[in-house]
């Protein structure tokens, strides 16, 4: 019977004659060869107790094959690793052209075609086992192509830990705010201490207002930035403004004006304005007016505007841990259910500490436009408190309809442009404080 040409078969693609061909190339039984071809690409794959040399291995592989002079495939990819590695050492490719069109050897590869049909039965090409082949050179493939990157480039750890990225003011304010409720969580797990209601609701005021007050410097911009001072104005109207203003709600006309909140439309809008307003931004204003205007220490109205934004806020914590226990009372008893409880408290600690900040800080901005005109001081500051306490006593009224909503996004675009007309106020004022200064007779 005529002995099957391998080489014959290999030029019709059949995978197990190409694999006899290269392992006769490499003429050695200790490299275990495995080929694949799909979509004009041959891959081969060389595994052996060590390495395979990369550079004769491709030598002697693509010499066999070009003399094949075939065209099953364009391009070779080589594989080499060794036994006990599942990821190849090295991988090179290129491309398979026959040699020459032009020769008698061409009309022999044709007639061998013709008897190729033949000749198949002698050898048994492994269809199965290529497509399993395929599939573990495509995972190696992608394996080596992985590592290609290096580790530091896509995990730049040295970056990260480095000191240099810690020093930005936005990578603290991050990680502050990322990690600052799990670290107090942390913390008071570690420590075994029993958190009440209460203090929850310090956490959470104090990390909203945080928030806001990133917000507010950013928005503000203030000349002067101090964390003495922020702490300052905090802690006084907690400790000291919010304390007197308790009391003076105890005052007969203010306990009036208090217990008209709970009257009619009116008397409501009465009450919130000429009492809680009036009181509440007074209170507000305290801090800002003694450390920074009665001392003469800045007269700059952004910054005072600032500061008086930082004190809302200070008032807002105070006043959300207070109503906080306030809900909670109401949950517990059935006045409220789950949900209304959830969401007064997410209005509590995340948009009122900013509603009483717009406020403030309006108070805190004609703080510093009486500054810059002394002559007029008292009626600038009574006009800043009137703004402010008006805008509070009217959310405060109509706070559960629409009409509430907007007269909050007014006190927003109102503080808003303020600061974008800061300048040409100051200008004015200053103006009209030369003016008066000019027509004042001289003292005899």
């Amino acid at each position: 019977m005529e002995q099957s040409d391998p080489r014959e078969l290999a030029r019709q693609g059949n995978i197990e004659a190409i694999a006899t061909l290269v392992n006769r190339a490499l003429q050695t039984e200790r490299i275990i060869t495995k080929i694949n071809l799909k979509d004009g690409y041959l891959q081969i794959l060389l595994v052996s107790e060590k390495i395979p040399d990369e550079q004769a291995s491709v030598n002697l592989i693509r010499r066999e094959l070009q003399l094949l002079n075939a065209d099953f495939a364009k391009t070779v990819r080589i594989y080499g690793r060794e036994l006990r590695s599942e990821i190849p050492a090295w991988v090179q490719q290129f491309p398979l052209k026959p040699i020459s069109t032009n020769n008698p050897q061409e009309i022999t590869n044709l007639q061998s075609s013709r008897t190729s049909n033949k000749l198949k039965s002698n050898i048994n090409s492994p269809r199965s086992s290529g497509d399993f082949l395929n599939q573990r050179i495509d995972a190696l493939e992608f394996v080596q192509t992985l590592r290609t990157f290096r580790f530091s480039a896509v995990v730049p750890y040295r970056e990260a830990l480095s000191p240099a990225l810690y020093g930005h003011t936005n990578v603290k304010l991050l990680l502050f705010f990322g990690l600052f409720p799990l670290g107090m969580s942390f913390i008071i797990s570690q420590i075994g201490f029993k958190v009440g209601l209460e203090q929850t609701a310090w956490v959470l005021g104090v990390y909203y207002a945080s928030i806001w007050g990133v917000v507010l410097q950013n928005l503000i911009r203030p000349r002067h930035f101090s964390w003495r001072e922020i702490l300052k104005c905090v802690l006084f109207t907690v400790f000291v403004g919010i304390p007197l203003l308790l009391f003076i709600q105890k005052v007969p006309l203010f306990s009036f004006l208090y217990a008209a909140t709970d009257w009619g439309l009116i008397p409501r809008l009465v009450g919130f304005i000429l009492g809680v307003g009036v009181l509440e931004e007074v209170c507000k204003a305290l801090p800002i007016y003694l450390f920074f205007l009665r001392s003469g220490k800045l007269f700059d109205p952004l910054t005072l505007a600032f500061y008086g934004t930082m004190s809302g806020l200070g008032f807002a914590i105070s006043e959300g841990v207070v109503y906080s226990v306030v809900y909670a009372f109401g949950l517990v008893q059935g006045e409220i259910d789950f949900g209304a409880y959830v969401l007064t408290n997410t209005i509590r600690f995340v948009c009122l500490p900013f509603f009483h900040a717009i406020w403030a800080g309006i108070v805190g901005y004609f703080l510093g436009l009486a500054a810059i005109n002394p002559s007029r001081q008292v009626a600038i500051i009574v006009i800043g408190v009137a703004i402010a306490a008006m805008l509070h006593g009217l959310y405060d009224t109509f706070s559960s309809g629409f009409l509430g909503l907007a007269v909050m996004a007014f006190s927003i675009l109102l503080f808003v442009a303020y600061l974008q007309h800061s300048q040409q106020m100051i200008e004015d004022l200053r103006q009209a404080e030369l003016n008066r200064s000019n027509h004042e007779p001289p003292n005899s």
